[in-house]
């Protein structure tokens, strides 16, 4: 079906993902927003308690879901009104979560959902300082409105999405996503997966995955990272695992996917006859002259990184 599917944002009562007060909905069918949804909710019971931060955000008080259903009661309607299309959020890491993590403390079983998120898309898309919502969707020329009201952020979502899939020739979800190399992401009550990008290209990839649901923010979120050379602070293996544990693709070597390449202690035995660089940092070297940014980073700067 040519891009259907139900936009999502929620709001939520606190710093806990399953405390959902609010939700925006809009469901796009043949590449046209056909229908917008907002619901206020009351969060599960223990986790009503309103954070003075998140009402800063979203405007939402105690007083304005004291009388609504609970997230319990409207999860239903909310995978009903979605009509078997898949969810779309901007971050669906968090939206997403909000759903297991309600859920866990509802008891409820998580339900049978794909989605796809438009904050991994645009990492795919856009060359932008930062992937939050009001700069992607400034990038794809969507009118944000009012930021952290959940039908406005949905609506953005579901537009930004449009725009992207202009932008790569793509008149299907499926193909947006093949084309950015990306995978649907799926919650069922038997677990759940991420919707990631595949990191498909050459390239010598570990076998440690990226996380995901690490913060997006991270700057090693979405990125391929490479080391060469020994680290003082920590094996190769163990730094493999941090990056990949922060959203980031540990490589064992240096691609045309490569966007950052770590350099620890050089042993100079171990090099070629005549060369002051290694391989990695000379095969670095010459896709930069050719316009691929790779930053280069020392471990100091790597291990104060790892902390963001």
């Amino acid at each position: 079906m040519p891009l259907s599917y139900c936009a999502i944002d929620f709001e939520t009562a606190n710093w806990f993902r399953g405390s959902p007060c609010a939700v925006g909905l809009a469901r796009v069918v043949d590449g046209r927003i056909v229908e917008t949804r907002r619901e206020l909710m009351r969060p599960p019971e223990g986790w009503e308690d309103f954070d003075d931060f998140n009402i800063s955000l979203h405007g939402i008080t105690p007083a304005m879901v004291r009388h609504r259903p609970r997230f319990a009661a409207l999860l239903p309607e909310i995978v009903a009104f979605a009509d078997g299309l898949p969810f779309v959020a901007h971050n669906a890491a968090f939206d997403m979560g909000v759903i297991r993590d309600a859920c866990d403390v509802s008891g409820l079983d998580w339900p049978n959902v794909s989605y796809a998120c438009t904050l991994v898309l645009a990492r795919r898309s856009y060359s932008l300082l930062s992937y939050s919502l009001p700069w992607v969707a400034e990038a794809a020329g969507v009118t944000l409105g009012e930021h952290h009201e959940p039908e406005t952020d949905a609506v953005a979502a579901a537009r930004i999405l449009l725009a992207l899939a202009a932008l790569h020739g793509a008149d299907t979800l499926d193909g947006l996503l093949t084309g950015t190399h990306c995978v649907l992401g799926r919650i069922g009550p038997d677990g759940w997966q991420g919707c990631t990008h595949t990191w498909q290209g050459a390239r010598a990839a570990t076998s440690f995955t990226p996380n995901p649901d690490a913060d997006p923010g991270h700057p090693f979120y979405g990125q391929e990272v490479c080391f060469t050379g020994a680290l003082s602070s920590m094996i190769r293996e163990r730094a493999w695992q941090l990056v990949a544990e922060r959203g980031g693709l540990p490589s064992a070597g240096v691609t045309k996917h490569t966007a950052i390449l770590v350099v620890g202690f050089q042993d100079m035995r171990k090099l070629r006859p005549g060369a002051t660089l290694s391989n990695k940092a000379r095969k670095a070297a010459e896709l930069r002259e050719k316009g691929q940014p790779i930053e280069i980073l020392g471990e100091p700067d790597f291990v104060q990184q790892l902390e963001v």
